[in-house]
């Protein structure tokens, strides 16, 4: 039976600490047909030295200087071979089914050209695991995307045909909400699709996106800039509920964060034109 190559695309920033557990999570896969290409964004602790240290020349490893995450996937992007795509960042894991349980997706049903699956959280220093995304959802992707619904959307988590990939990337100028960018870019070529198998393990407890609450903030008002001037337009109504959805989280985050000031600014932000 016919077993596509998959490619795996890593970008890694002074990942030394997670990124052999990384690795090892694509060594240790059940489907074996796959590349791995690790794009070290310019790091200056010890991550080339573990790269170094694997010799299966799936692995591919590349270094340049610093250019921020969405120019290392871009350049994966480019060097990828694989009829399908899937993404991992050097502080994940990947379950050993996880590539096998997305890709009998995209090979058995050709309507589906986005595979996702089960996200479990894992603490950091206990492993401890707990679901945090069960995607029971079929259908397209773009309405959802646009929403910003969780039906669909948990970060990294899509199995792509690199056919829908095409010439398209990431934008280079968000370092926030830049994945959510690239699938709307794709989101209406194709069915969204999920296994009901563990795709990722999904480190926590030492980093938090919510913790740059301004760097995210300016990311969701790129995002939304982004979504407003894809061709074809969105609907109006696809652009309200973004935009109300940003709205909402943001002013949550500013408020638990304890910048009341902050949540009323953002609460009462008129819409860009």
């Amino acid at each position: 039976m016919d077993r596509p190559l998959i490619s795996v695309i890593m970008p890694a920033f002074n990942a030394e600490a997670f990124i052999e557990e990384a690795v090892r999570s694509v060594l240790d896969q059940t489907w074996d047909r796959w590349e791995l290409i690790v794009i070290d964004d310019g790091s200056t602790d010890g991550t080339r030295n573990v790269l170094a240290s694997f010799t299966d020349p799936r692995i591919q490893a590349f270094h340049q200087p610093n250019a921020g995450v969405s120019a290392s996937r871009n350049r994966a992007l480019d060097l990828a071979r694989g009829e399908y795509v899937a993404f991992l960042d050097a502080d994940d894991v990947l379950p050993p089914r996880s590539l096998e349980a997305r890709a009998e997706i995209l090979r058995t049903r050709p309507e589906c050209s986005f595979a996702d699956g089960v996200v479990l959280a894992m603490e950091s220093t206990t492993r401890e695991l707990r679901t945090i995304h069960r995607p029971t959802y079929h259908g397209p992707a773009f309405p959802k995307l646009m929403a910003m619904s969780p039906d669909v959307f948990c970060g990294q988590t899509w199995m792509l045909r690199r056919s829908v990939i095409g010439a398209h990337r990431f934008p280079r100028h968000m370092k926030h909400a830049e994945d959510l960018a690239f699938y709307l870019q794709l989101a209406r070529t194709g069915l969204y699709c999920a296994t009901s198998e563990p795709v990722l393990h999904y480190r926590t407890g030492h980093r938090s996106a919510m913790s740059d609450l301004d760097g995210l903030d300016k990311g969701y008002l790129q995002l939304y800039a982004f979504a407003a001037h894809l061709q074809p337009a969105p609907a109006p109504a696809e652009l309200d509920r973004m935009w109300k959805r940003i709205r909402r989280v943001m002013t949550r985050g500013y408020a638990k964060a304890g910048r009341p000031w902050s949540a009323l600014r953002t609460w009462l932000r008129r819409r860009p034109q």
